[in-house]
């Protein structure tokens, strides 16, 4: 009897239970039923990545990859010429950029002063500013001084055209061959790599300039058929040495227009930017920069350095 008793006593209390349970959730508002999932920022929304054209292939390679682990992720390419891009993004209009070189100090302080934010750059990568000319033209390689010599002429004996003025190439260029451009100074600008490979396959003694990534891969359907039109040209030293673009050139600094591939960031807390940037420094990142036919730069980061040893060249 008893027991009985007991096991009455237990379904009474466990029913009043639920019932009190039921009738607190039906009280309960629409919000405060709903619990919310925290989940970390680099992992969801949508961010815009600025790059030099330059940097395009990477950039987008990249982001395939770093939206393929995160599908709640939305990146877009956007192309900027890097001076222009430059200024956009100290001026905290941008939050993430690619290009070949960090802000300078005043830069940094300018942005600060707007932001009230550090911002962070990070190097993935070594690229290159290559010189391209038609695959009917007999020569196979250059050398510096006579890009010095024609590259700003009013008359000059080679025509060389750029992709984009004041671009990631322009830049690279000016700074190795340490060359001042002034207001007068001739340059000529094509406004895409494409239109420069398409100039230089119909005007077969010109010499376009553009950037290593354009033509890097080599399995892309696209490069293939690019390479088909027009070949890089090597740059000869003063013992006559070819030196190619290649990975090795560019590791140990023996290409003279090589130079590294930037992310800078401008962002409060670890939001898509500094996941994406955390991502082109890790190995599957840095994989994706070998598969460019790049050189990486923390996969060997020990051994990149940038000081004209004397390797081999290949």
């Amino acid at each position: 009897m008893i027991k009985k008793i007991s096991l009455v006593s237990i379904a009474i209390l466990i029913g009043l239970t639920t019932f009190n349970c039921k009738d607190k959730k039906e009280t309960l508002t629409k919000a405060e039923q709903k619990t919310p999932v925290k989940r970390a920022l680099h992992e969801y929304g949508n961010l815009t990545i600025t790059v030099d054209p330059s940097f395009k292939n990477l950039a987008q390679s990249l982001a395939n990859t770093y939206v393929t682990d995160y599908p709640d992720v939305k990146i877009s390419i956007k192309e900027e010429i890097e001076e222009k891009a430059i200024k956009d993004f100290y001026e905290g209009k941008i939050p993430l950029l690619m290009v070949s070189k960090p802000l300078t100090k005043a830069q940094q302080q300018h942005l600060y002063d707007l932001t009230t934010t550090k911002y962070i750059d990070s190097k993935i990568a070594l690229d290159a500013t290559i010189f391209i000319t038609s695959v009917d033209n007999p020569i196979n390689a250059i050398t510096k001084q006579e890009i010095k010599d024609n590259l700003y002429k009013q008359n000059p004996s080679t025509t060389f055209v750029y992709d984009h003025p004041n671009s990631a190439n322009f830049n690279t260029l000016n700074e190795k061959l340490k060359l001042n451009v002034d207001a007068v100074s001739k340059v000529t600008a094509m406004g895409t790599a494409e239109k420069v490979i398409d100039y230089v396959q119909l005007n077969k003694k010109a010499i376009g300039i553009i950037g290593l990534n354009v033509l890097s891969d080599k399995i892309d359907p696209k490069v293939e058929k690019y390479l088909e039109k027009v070949k890089i040209l090597s740059i000869l030293d003063d013992k006559g040495n070819e030196i190619k673009p290649t990975i090795p050139n560019l590791k140990y600094g023996v290409y003279p227009f090589y130079r590294e591939i930037y992310i800078l960031k401008n962002e409060v807390g670890f939001g898509i930017g500094a996941g994406f940037s955390r991502f082109a420094g890790s190995q599957r990142g840095q994989k994706i920069v070998t598969r460019e036919s790049l050189q990486p730069y923390f996969i060997y980061k020990r051994d990149v350095q940038i000081n004209q040893l004397q390797q081999p060249l290949q």
